[in-house]
């Protein structure tokens, strides 16, 4: 018991001993405003003693100047690392600074229609929510600073408006965009975010940024929005904000991933609420949850662009799975085609996989038959993985010339730079079968030629990222594309960002230099992962190309030099219509226009002669 007994004092003595130095009186006195010295926490032997306090009235002692040799450091003892300062706290910005911000904003957009001026006054209306219970005094006031704001909007709009209508308005959507940036920042920074008001601060925080062509910056608030869902009012229109910047390069984790693919669906509005399953149906293709993304997609309105993009991405799902195409499956591929609820790339791509599988089938006239159904934008010179294909298609339809008249469309300047190794392999094989031997070695020795710097990187192992024919034949589609695309989106912001310096002021501009180093270098490290894999499925389709080439030129050779047996006849060339009742020809001479390139047709006469017992 004693043992114990002395514990629980000790321990009591330790609780107490704190306390009752925090509960002594203080020496100095009361009717002092300057607070008392600091003691010392322990005496160091040897040490000078401290001052007395000074009397009340008097001033303090001006204390003597601190030893050098004490605050150098020990002979061989490194010196300790200097404390990072902690951030400036945020400066105090007057409650007012919300309602000029979101005027500012607001004469930003000029619009000389009485409609948009409605608009604007019902949005400023809806924004400014901070008007607590009826009846109390702070209501009468904070209702006035909403009729304020809201007459300031209204104001700023008509005078835009006014000077638009004149010819006297100067281009105000930049420096009007650039303050509400710096006023709505400087108001986050000093509001709490259980304020009414912060949700809109930052909603119109990002959509100034995305007026001054600083998009990313824009979606960083919005998705914050998004996550955070402190505002119901709000988050629609963030969700709504974020789908639209999706028609450009963004960031597919931050937007995709962790806002539409993680929200809860129960509380949205139809147009994201579509959205938001789509997305989240895609994600569960990816990982292979087929069945949870059918329940997604089965929520979309039957007839949407949304349902569309899902049957689409559903029916490319499928065909990875079957070793055998079904005609259902290509009639699916058929009607998307056709469907004008979706893109015009989106259209192309179904009619492309309706020309492939025909292809794999060897239904090389339909197959040919879906190519035509692929329509570009007027002057458009075309794909040229489209022309590659037709020209195979062709070939295997025995047009020979045809064939080889659409690979003159790909020696055009549009196309010079396109990483296309079977070219030159498809025509070998074309003047091999026309039996123009040496033209066809000619044409084979061609691809070793022009890929000879891509050989040797493969040969000698080194890192083929660096090599340029590879890097941009693998930043030319898919994921690899959209990285490349996207970094070069944010090294184009974050010199843009540059030009409001003067307009942002040093916080806004030190945190958006921020947001952007820290983007640019992620988006590096997801475009270097990407390019790595993409390069190499680049230089194993090269590799297969100078394999077949390699063969050609054996074959050819074989040909050149064997002796052409006595009582040989010329072989009667296959019959090819070069050209239609209703058409005419004119002679190639070296120009290329894009409304002719896929008109090219090639006269060469057939030298295979048939051998005779």
């Amino acid at each position: 018991m004693l043992p114990s007994r002395l514990a629980a004092l000790s321990s009591a003595a330790l609780l107490l001993l704190p306390l009752a130095s925090r509960g002594a009186p203080s020496k100095a006195p009361a009717a002092s405003a300057q607070p008392a010295p600091a003691q010392p926490a322990a005496a160091t032997p040897g040490a000078p003693a401290p001052a007395p306090a000074a009397a009340p009235g008097t001033p303090p002692a001006t204390p003597a100047p601190a030893k050098t040799d004490a605050a150098a450091p020990a002979e061989g003892q490194a010196a300790a690392p200097k404390a990072e300062e902690p951030p400036p706290p945020p400066e105090k910005v007057d409650p007012k600074t919300f309602d000029e911000a979101l005027a500012e904003y607001f004469q930003g957009h000029c619009d000389d229609t009485a409609e948009a001026q409605g608009r604007q006054t019902v949005v400023v209306s809806k924004v400014i929510i901070t008007a607590p219970a009826t009846g109390s005094a702070s209501a009468d006031a904070a209702g006035a600073t909403i009729g304020k704001a809201v007459a300031k909007a209204v104001k700023a709009a008509s005078k835009s408006a006014e000077e638009l209508k004149s010819g006297n308005a100067q281009p105000c959507g930049n420096k009007h965009s650039a303050r509400a940036a710096s006023m709505l920042y400087a108001w986050l920074a000093a509001t709490p975010k259980t304020d009414d008001n912060y949700a809109w601060g930052q909603y119109f925080l990002a959509r100034s940024l995305i007026d001054l062509g600083l998009t990313h910056a824009g979606a960083v608030y919005l998705a914050r929005i998004a996550r955070e869902r402190t505002n119901p009012q709000v988050l629609p229109r963030a969700l709504e904000a974020l789908k639209d910047l999706t028609d450009r390069p963004y960031n597919e984790v931050m937007i995709d991933e962790q806002v539409f693919a993680a929200l809860d669906l129960g509380f949205l509005e139809e147009e994201a609420g579509a959205y938001a399953h789509y997305q989240q149906g895609l994600v569960d293709l990816r990982v292979g949850n087929e069945r949870w993304a059918n329940n997604h997609f089965a929520k979309l309105e039957e007839g949407s662009a949304e349902a569309s993009r899902a049957k689409f991405a559903q029916l490319v799902t499928r065909l990875k799975t079957v070793k055998e195409p079904s005609e259902e499956l290509i009639n699916d591929f058929l009607t998307l085609s056709t469907d004008e609820k979706l893109t015009r790339e989106a259209r192309n791509e179904a009619a492309l996989a309706v020309a492939r599988l025909r292809y794999e089938r060897k239904d090389f006239q339909g197959a040919l038959v879906a190519y035509n159904q692929v329509l570009l934008p007027e002057l458009d010179p075309g794909r040229a993985t489209l022309y590659l294909e037709e020209a195979w298609t062709r070939y295997k339809l025995g047009e020979l010339r045809a064939a080889l008249g659409i690979l003159t469309t790909l020696d055009a300047p549009s196309f010079r730079d396109e990483f296309l190794p079977d070219k030159y392999l498809l025509r070998a094989l074309i003047y091999r079968d026309l039996c123009h031997y040496l033209p066809a070695k000619r044409a084979a020795k061609e691809l070793t030629r022009r890929f000879a710097d891509s050989l040797d990187a493969i040969a000698e192992r080194d890192d083929l990222t660096q090599d340029l024919r590879l890097r941009r034949a693998a930043e030319a589609h898919g994921s690899t594309q959209r990285a490349s695309r996207f970094k070069g989106l944010l090294e184009l912001e974050s010199e843009r960002l540059g030009r409001w310096a003067g307009s942002f002021g040093d916080r806004l501009q030190s945190h958006l230099t921020k947001v952007y180093a820290l983007s640019l270098g992620e988006s590096e490290r997801v475009h270097q992962a990407r390019l790595a894999e993409a390069v190499r499925q680049e230089a194993d389709t090269l590799l297969r190309a100078a394999e077949q080439v390699r063969l050609m030129e054996y074959e050819v050779g074989l040909k050149l030099y064997e002796r052409v047996k006595k009582g040989s006849k010329k072989v009667a060339p296959r019959e090819e219509e070069l050209l239609g009742p209703d058409q005419v020809a004119f002679r190639f001479e070296g120009e290329y226009w894009n409304d002719e390139l896929k008109s090219y047709r090639v006269s060469i006469e057939s030298r295979c002669i048939e051998e005779t017992p």
